[in-house]
């Protein structure tokens, strides 16, 4: 019995780690907070799902705003820059895009949003092994 009970808290013990928490960042665009989850950590080769809560200064999420993912890898020996974009569509509160990332790297990301006519954006890197 000590035996299943020993061998029960390995195993929920093991799950618990191998749970990881998703890739993270925070950033300003203008005046709004940006908050962008991505759904692998570290962000690997495939589709990436990204997530992004845009909120106004008082905390309020921003609904009306067309938000652009623009991303890629520059120029490397033998090898032209690579960009790509992303639209990310608004589901209930947040937006969501998908990053198809082609091969390991170093990805540099911008986010762009516009509302109202006025553009604002953040910018950040993420290493794919």
């Amino acid at each position: 019995m000590k035996k299943i009970i020993a061998v029960t808290l390995i195993l929920l013990l093991t799950a618990g780690v191998a749970v990881a928490k998703s890739y993270e960042v925070n950033r300003k665009a203008g005046n709004y907070s940006v908050h962008i989850t991505m759904d692998k950590n570290p962000p690997s080769v495939g589709v990436n799902n990204m997530e992004i809560a845009v909120t106004d200064k008082g905390g309020k999420p921003v609904k009306d705003a067309k938000v652009v993912v623009d991303y890629g890898m520059p120029a490397m020996p033998g090898m032209p820059p690579m960009n790509y974009k992303a639209d990310a569509k608004l589901d209930g509160e947040k937006y969501n895009a998908s990053l198809n990332i082609s091969m390991p790297g170093s990805w540099s990301v911008n986010v762009r949003i516009s509302v109202a006519g006025k553009t604002v954006s953040t910018k950040f890197t993420f290493d794919v092994n």
